[in-house]
């Protein structure tokens, strides 16, 4: 060939760098947004724990003695035990065998498969991480060392992880109820902190785990590399954004440390980006492009940060939101979408940033673990 094209695919010519160049530093951003969760994370293990204790009966094993905690610790318990999601995966493959239109065959064995990569993983971290759970470590230390001993095994919780894999399995499959299949993997992780078997890290390791190993299982496995990295920017907007919550609930603003100026910017930020996001759709009927996708997440995430006023979920948001503007056009989520399946993430997207409003400002440090 006389001429080569210098287009976007080809590694070697200007447009190509440049593509690797972004693709690196949005990776780098990604990770800064992970560590600052895992970061945070790490400042809560210790006082959740202790709270738990608190109100935690020694008589039979342990009960929480507030009803609602002892409700979700038992319920997520039974949820995420692998029994039951192997007969959900079992209910999958008999659907698809008795009506072979559906995709019930195809998604059980997707499930099956989910569940296998997942129990491999946690597996092999829990004991390569040795951490001991909160019952023989109320600070949340790490041992950092491998262990086979029974307890020492807490990062990152199984339980989490399998529901996770699941959930995202099912939610590619059914997207319209994506959001019920996230929450319920939600409620297992929850819990797990609540019963006393894990940290709040440990389900947030559990969670980004479970993530890979349903995008993985779900994806031809040939594309698993583009697969994992998916998965990594799916989880950190999950993860980013309840951490955010979890911080704001937990910590209180200090006498003094009120910023006008900043909550005013992001409440700014957060409208900006939801009128990013409704232009987007009204110029298109399916889904918005990745540009004005990634400029949309990028304005709301840094808008509620500064609304919280916390230095770490600042960082965090904005790790992330740099993390997928850079990444442009191959963020998670803004592939072509039915019109039902359009609105159903929109009025998601919606309430996500109505309940985060909400838990900023009306609910600033509820949580007794001072």
């Amino acid at each position: 060939m006389l001429f080569r094209s210098m287009d976007s695919s080809d590694p070697v010519s200007p447009a190509g760098r440049g593509v690797r160049i972004s693709r690196s530093a949005s990776l780098a951003c990604l990770c800064a947004a992970f560590g600052c969760v895992l970061w945070g994370l790490r400042q809560l293990d210790g006082p959740v724990a202790r709270y738990l204790r608190t109100i935690t009966t020694p008589e039979g094993g342990g009960t929480l003695t507030v009803p609602w905690m002892a409700f979700v610790s038992h319920a997520g318990n039974w949820i995420g035990d692998g029994r039951q999601l192997l007969i959900v995966s079992a209910i999958l493959l008999a659907a698809g065998w008795m009506m072979p239109a559906s995709r019930g065959i195809a998604t059980g064995i997707q499930s099956l498969w989910a569940h296998g990569l997942a129990t491999v993983l946690v597996h092999t971290v829990k004991h390569l991480v040795g951490r001991p759970r909160p019952k023989f470590s109320a600070s949340g230390e790490w041992s950092m060392a491998p262990s086979l001993a029974s307890g020492f095994d807490s990062f990152p919780s199984g339980h989490t992880t399998a529901t996770f894999a699941l959930a995202i399995v099912l939610s590619r499959r059914f997207p319209l109820l994506a959001a019920l299949f996230m929450g319920i993997a939600a409620f297992v992780a929850l819990s797990r902190v609540l019963r006393g078997s894990h940290f709040t890290s440990d389900v947030f390791g559990g969670w980004v785990l479970g993530t890979v190993s349903g995008m993985v299982a779900s994806n031809p496995w040939k594309d698993w590399i583009r697969s994992v990295e998916s998965a990594l920017y799916q989880a950190a907007i999950g993860t980013v954004w309840i951490f955010a919550l979890v911080w704001a609930m937990a910590v209180p603003v200090e006498s003094g440390q009120e910023s006008p100026f900043l909550i005013g910017c992001g409440a700014l930020l957060v409208v900006a980006g939801c009128v990013i996001r409704v232009r987007a759709r009204g110029t298109s009927r399916m889904a918005p492009t990745a540009r004005s996708s990634s400029g949309a997440i990028l304005a709301m995430a840094l808008g509620l940060s500064l609304i919280s006023t916390a230095p770490i979920v600042m960082a965090a948001a904005g790790s992330l939101g740099l993390a997928l503007r850079l990444r442009g056009d191959q963020i998670p989520g803004v592939e072509a979408e039915s019109r039902w399946v359009a609105v159903f993430r929109e009025c998601e997207m919606a309430a996500a940033v109505l309940l985060s409003l909400i838990i900023l400002v009306a609910f600033r440090g509820v949580l007794p673990l001072a």
